[in-house]
């Protein structure tokens, strides 16, 4: 009987924990590395459930134009959107907190009929910015970068928003 590899294992089990699916050109890549390897991403891989999302430029002006048509407040909705970064739940495909309202964010998530985010697994934090490992959509296996002061601006209305940026530095090659 052949003995199921450890990181597949570990994949499957954050898989079914989490929600956290890492595609498969990925797992068989890393599949390959020691139990002890330092490589940077096969360790992020192994504590996959440290993750972030990062909105797309579009789905943050839907959310806007939406918030024209609705009562209610600014900061509330900036709040929302600077929270949900850490608190959407891959299990349950939405946001999630004992503390925050996210219901005015999760309709909009609903709503929208593209992709609304990047998953980005850390893969390291430096005092200047973040690296993550982005797991999702079409930027699967890509490497985003941001710094930790790194926001865009969007203005509609005179309603303005702030998100947190991304750059999508290089796409990890698996041989």
């Amino acid at each position: 009987m052949k003995k199921e590899n450890s990181f597949i294992r570990h994949c499957n089990i954050i898989q079914s924990k989490y929600g956290i699916v890492i595609p498969e050109n990925i797992q068989t890549y890393f599949a390959k590395f020691p139990e002890d390897s330092d490589n940077f991403y096969y360790q992020a891989l192994k504590k996959a459930d440290d993750y972030k999302i990062f909105y797309t430029k579009e789905f943050i002006e839907s959310i806007i134009r939406k918030y024209v048509d609705s009562v209610i407040d600014f900061e509330f909705l900036q709040n929302s959107i600077d929270e949900g970064n850490y608190e959407y739940s891959l299990l349950e495909k939405k946001f999630v907190s004992e503390n925050i309202d996210f219901s005015f964010l999760n309709e909009c998530l609903q709503e929208y009929d593209s992709i609304p985010f990047y998953i980005g697994i850390y893969t390291f934090e430096t005092c200047g910015g973040e690296e993550f490992l982005i797991i999702n959509d079409d930027k699967i296996g890509y490497i985003a970068g941001r710094s930790h002061y790194d926001f865009e601006k969007i203005e509609i209305n005179a309603i303005s928003i702030k998100y947190q940026k991304i750059d999508f530095i290089k796409k990890l090659q698996f041989k």
